[in-house]
Parts: structure tokens; C-alpha cells; sequence
């Protein structure tokens, strides 16, 4: 799990005394929050071998696996600032602690059955709770189970209609974990490169191509999420079957870390004495051509640092209002915090500033600049306004996305190149008030953008996509039977938008894929599951002016293999942009997570230079990275 920033050559020397290894001096240092990992093989092994001392020890972890980031109270990272502190190591384990050939040494979070924190449900402890607790999911019960960021919520594939009621969740996709890669192919085909993300020490949920539809685990979905076991406790309760895994919470509301927060869900919880220092939620990806995609960064990847060879003033980056995440930068390093949740409710914002005041304190940070979306009315935005003694940065959201492009590029990959950066989303306030969604960046101006839509509705429109549908259509001369949305279309509610986020929604509606915007992404997953490869077609397009123009009413009178036709299309334009400017290509933005446009961009750009992020978020995940970037870029 190390990893090496630098190396520096100061020159010969010759030891006087002994090489040896101090304690860990009180203070910042130069120690970061790590992220959580899986079990290791070793401990496995050792979990299910009777002779071993840690023989079903559900929270048997060593030096190179287990919690990190959820256990740390503050820095160093020494057992006493975790909490672990709590628990006093037996003779075995203080003796394997301060053994420099153990695989427990300075192991943290290390214990055992006799001085380990112990995991209960209701009179059961240690294997029989795990074993009792499975005895419920099997009787069709839903559990709560606490995990290494906070707790699941478990059952059977025939518990997901409970399990919808319980977290308000309609028709948004759960996850399946899995006992081993050889029952996920019983539901899924895998390629390689998804067997080894799945089998990676972070292990995160993967998005693959399901084999049939689950509809009560993905309804309408041709793909599924699955992860297989992260911890003990998850190797010691699946048998044969795959389990729902879900986070314990209400939509759009943070991951449970408390039994009491649980409660209210299930009666049956398995919980365990080691506190949850922070929440961190399931990490979730995908693959395009053999690299990473995220769609969620979290446990096992974040928090993520930097090191950046200069010497930085503090730097907050407070993110957006979906899918936030912030960053802090300071002296060499940049750090990118794990993601936060959507600020869509008055307990997300709190937990927002929570994470924010944890960080700070964990690294003594104080900010002297803190950058933020220019959005007038997001949560974070207002937050940051009401800050004191700090130098405060407004970003136009897109023009963060494409610093965050361009500190991957730079910070991972090592590359400084022109690029003409397409930063395609939802929704994202732009510079003239209307909201921004389909932009294309040269040198950080906004050279080309899709043609403005006036939509109807407000934010309603988002989930009622028959408003966009019927903006679309009124866009477009077209008849619109409904008296109440011409008076409203005049007077009433709306916005102009140029996202593609938004024409998505309309191509979703106009082939007859759904009627409603269940959750964030879901039109997209819809159109791409219509695409047929065999049809080569796209639609007419033009340039005016740096508008980009698609030519609607013909779009929608055709109404014949629309989704096909307009990833098609999408990929087009961005290949033909970038050949006009003779720039290599960046991709980054919500829309981007599309991995079959992703796909067609890569096989239509020809060995033109197409990049888009695989070690961060694309999509407002990232928002932070871009923020903080742009900042350290300004003071140069």
C-alpha cells in the first residue's frame, strides 16, 4: 500500500550508531489519510484455518489490509489515534505489533479473538452472530450489517420490493456481491480486465453486462453491479448465492454509521465495538478499453493525494452540488476527499460541512483560498460565500470539469497537451445565467457550445421528461397539444439549457425507452442499452457562429433508431470539433460515463490523442480536483 512521491540522493554518509525506526512524532508530518482496502489472501487464510489463533475472527485484518481512512481520529496514523484505542492487545498481538518480521507489525487495527472488538447481533457474538444474522437473510428478512464505512443494508435478490420501500428507492439499480468470480459469470459476462478490477485490493462494485435482466435488482437494465467480499465478515456470511448489498440509508441522505441510524430500517443488525470515525460509501466503476471508469469514488480509492513540487498556500475546494467531493491543497500536496453524496437535503449539507470540518482538523488546515461553483443558490456555493479571512475563487462549473481533466493528465499521466475539452453534463450555471451542459473548451475559452433549448418546468422537468420532450417539440415548430404547457411555455417557469444531459432525456422519451426521469443517468443507461451497432446513420448537424446545431425536427418526425443514431452523431461532432482545431481530445463531464459513446469516440478519433479521466471522477465527483487546480494554476 505505499507509495513512493519522490526520491532525493543527499549524498554518502556513514552510520555512527545503529539504523533504527522512531516512534512517530505528534503533528502533521508528512502522513495523509489512506485509503480502506480489502482483506488480504493472507488473513483469509488464516480466517478460515482452525489452527490459527484468528481462526473465524470476523475483524482479522494486518499491515496490508483492512480499515484506514474510517478508523483514523486524527494523525499520525499510530493505533492511539484510532478507534482501535479503545482496546488493549493481548500478549500475542502486542509481541506480532512490535515484530518487524510479522505481518502485523505497526498493523494499527490489529487484534483477535480475545482482544479484538467484538461483533454482535442481539445475544450472539463473534461466528454465531454472522451465522445467526444469515439465518434471518434466508428466512426473507432484511439486516443491517455494519461494513467498514458504515452500514448495509442486506438481502436476498427476492427481498429488493422491502428493501425498495425501506430506502424510497423506486427503480435505481442495487449492487450484488458475490461469493466469487465464478458465480458472477453465472449472471454476468466478464472480460479479463473486469475479473482484475473485481479481484483488486480496492474492491469496488463493477458495472458489467448482465447475461439477462434481474428486474427487481436493475429494472430495465441490461447491466449490473456487482463486487465481491471486502471483508471478513463478508467472506464469512455468503454462501452460494449473490446478497443485495446496499448502503443503509434513504436516498439522498448519508450512509448510516450508528446502530440507532439503523434501526428504523431493520430490527436485525450485526453490529461490532469499533467505531466508525467517517462514512465511505462503496466505490463504483466501470472499464472502457481496459481502463478505469468511475461513477462513484470512494472506499479503496479516496481519499487520493497529489504531491505537487511547489510550496502551496491552504486551498479549500468545496465542489458542486451532485456527487460531491471536496479537496484540500497545501504545502506539496493536493488530497481529493472521498465522495460525499448529492447536498439535496438538510442532512446531506450537514454531513457536508462535517466532512469538511473532519479534514481540516485531521490536517491542521486552515484555508486561505477557497474555491467554489458559481451557481448563486447551491448549498456548498453559500457555504463557502459565508467564510472569513479567506480569498474566495467563483469557477464556472464546466471550466472546473476541464481542470479536472487537465490535473489528471498532468499530475498522473505526466503529459502537458492542447486539448479541446468537451465538458458534457446535466445542468451546470454558465456564465450568461442559462445553464451550461454542452460545451467545448479551447485554451479555457468557451469556443463551441450546443444550440440553447427553452425548457419548461424547473427543476421538475428532470424527473417529468414529457416537459423536456414537449420543449424539444416546441423547439422545433412542432405541435404541442396541450394548452396548459403554451400558457406555461410563455409565461410560466423555464430555463434555456444547451445540455446534452437534457437531449438524452428527449431522445429517451421520443423512443418510447420511459416516460419519466426515475434518477440521474437513468436515460443515458437507456439509451445506451437501445444502441444498435449495425446501424451507421446519424443526424444532420451544423456549426454556427461556435453554436452547434442539431436539426430536432427532423430527429423527432423520424423517431426511427433515434438512440443509435444519436450516439452516433454525438461522437461525430466531437471528432469533427477536434480535427477543425487540430487539438487532441479530452472528454469529462456526467455524459461521458456513457461507456458505449466513450467507446465510439475512441474508435472514430483514429489515432488522434483522446483522453479522459480513469484515476478520478468524470464526473462532478472531480468538480473539487478541478477547482483546487485551477486555483494552484492561478498562482503561477
Amino acid at each position: 500500500m505505499a507509495k513512493i512521491e519522490k526520491i532525493e540522493i543527499l549524498g554518502e554518509c556513514e552510520a555512527k550508531k545503529p539504523f533504527k525506526i522512531l516512534q512517530s512524532q505528534e503533528g502533521i508530518g508528512k502522513t495523509f489519510l489512506s485509503p480502506d482496502v480489502a482483506v488480504c489472501q493472507e488473513c483469509l487464510k488464516e480466517l478460515f484455518d482452525p489452527t490459527n489463533r484468528r481462526y473465524l475472527y470476523p475483524l482479522i485484518n494486518c499491515t496490508n489490509c483492512g480499515p484506514r481512512y474510517t478508523i483514523i481520529t486524527s494523525l499520525p496514523y499510530d493505533r492511539k489515534n484510532t478507534t482501535m484505542a479503545p482496546f488493549k492487545m493481548c500478549r500475542e498481538c502486542e509481541k506480532e505489533y512490535n515484530d518487524p518480521s510479522s505481518r502485523f507489525y505497526h498493523a494499527q487495527p490489529i487484534g483477535c479473538l480475545k482482544c479484538g472488538p467484538k461483533v454482535r447481533f442481539d445475544k450472539f457474538e463473534g461466528i454465531e452472530a454472522v451465522q445467526e444474522i444469515r439465518k434471518k437473510i434466508e428466512e426473507g428478512e432484511v439486516v443491517a450489517i455494519k461494513g467498514i464505512g458504515g452500514f448495509h443494508l442486506v438481502a436476498k435478490i427476492e427481498g429488493a420490493r422491502k428493501l425498495r420501500e425501506i430506502k424510497k428507492r423506486s427503480l435505481k439499480p442495487f449492487a450484488l456481491m458475490f461469493p466469487s468470480i465464478s458465480t458472477i459469470k453465472n449472471y454476468c459476462n466478464l472480460t479479463p480486465q473486469e475479473e482484475k478490477l473485481l479481484l483488486s485490493k480496492e474492491r469496488p462494485i463493477v458495472v458489467v453486462k448482465a447475461k439477462r435482466e434481474l428486474k427487481e435488482v436493475a429494472p430495465n437494465l441490461d447491466r449490473l453491479g456487482v463486487f465481491l467480499p471486502y471483508t471478513p465478515i463478508y467472506y464469512l456470511l455468503l454462501q452460494n448465492d449473490p446478497l443485495i448489498v446496499t448502503s443503509a440509508n434513504i436516498s439522498n441522505t448519508p450512509i448510516a454509521l450508528q446502530k440507532k441510524e439503523v434501526e428504523k430500517f431493520t430490527p436485525y443488525i450485526l453490529d461490532y465495538e469499533r467505531e466508525i470515525a467517517r462514512g465511505c460509501d462503496d466505490s463504483v466503476v466501470t472499464q472502457v478499453q481496459g481502463k478505469k471508469l468511475f461513477y462513484r469514488f470512494s472506499r479503496g480509492y479516496a481519499p487520493k493525494s497529489f504531491f505537487i513540487p511547489k510550496n502551496l498556500p491552504s486551498i479549500l475546494a468545496i465542489g458542486a452540488r451532485k456527487k460531491n467531493s471536496i479537496a484540500l491543497a497545501f504545502e506539496n500536496s493536493l488530497i481529493l476527499s472521498p465522495y460525499i453524496g448529492d447536498i439535496s437535503t438538510i442532512e446531506s449539507f450537514e454531513y457536508f460541512k462535517k466532512v469538511v470540518e473532519d479534514l481540516k482538523k485531521i490536517y491542521s488546515f486552515k484555508p486561505q483560498i477557497v474555491v467554489f461553483d458559481k451557481h448563486p443558490h447551491y448549498e456548498t456555493s453559500l457555504f463557502a460565500k459565508k467564510l472569513t479571512g479567506v480569498k474566495k475563487i467563483p469557477l464556472q462549473h464546466h471550466l472546473a470539469h476541464a481542470y479536472a481533466l487537465k490535473a489528471e493528465l498532468e499530475l498522473i499521466e505526466k503529459k502537458n497537451k492542447e486539448l479541446a475539452i468537451f465538458t458534457w453534463d446535466g445542468t451546470g450555471y454558465g456564465d450568461d445565467g442559462k445553464i451550461w451542459g454542452g460545451e467545448v473548451f479551447v485554451e479555457d475559452r468557451r469556443k463551441y457550445h450546443f444550440e440553447y433549448i427553452k425548457i419548461v418546468g424547473g427543476e421538475k422537468a428532470i424527473k417529468r421528461i414529457e416537459l423536456i420532450a414537449k420543449s424539444f417539440l416546441k423547439h422545433s415548430n412542432l405541435e404541442v397539444n396541450d394548452p396548459l404547457f403554451e400558457i406555461a411555455y410563455k409565461k410560466g417557469i423555464a430555463f434555456y439549457t444547451s445540455s446534452v444531459g437534457r437531449m438524452f432525456d428527449a431522445i429517451a422519451y421520443f423512443s418510447n425507452l420511459t416516460k419519466i426521469g426515475e434518477y440521474e443517468g437513468y436515460t443515458g443507461m437507456l439509451v445506451e442499452k437501445a444502441y444498435d451497432s449495425s446501424e451507421k446513420g446519424r443526424f444532420e448537424w451544423k456549426i454556427e457562429e461556435g453554436v452547434i446545431k442539431l436539426d430536432w425536427e427532423t430527429i423527432i418526425k423520424e423517431r426511427k433508431n433515434l438512440p443509435s443514431k444519436f450516439l452516433n452523431t454525438l461522437a461525430s461532432i466531437v471528432v469533427e470539433i477536434a480535427s477543425r482545431e487540430n487539438l487532441g481530445i479530452g472528454l469529462t463531464g456526467g455524459v461521458f460515463q456513457n461507456k458505449t459513446l466513450l467507446e465510439l469516440i475512441l474508435k472514430e478519433a483514429k489515432g488522434r490523442f483522446c483522453f479522459f479521466p480513469t484515476q478520478t471522477p468524470v464526473n462532478d465527483g472531480g468538480i473539487a480536483l478541478g477547482q483546487a487546480w485551477y486555483a494552484i494554476k492561478s498562482l503561477e
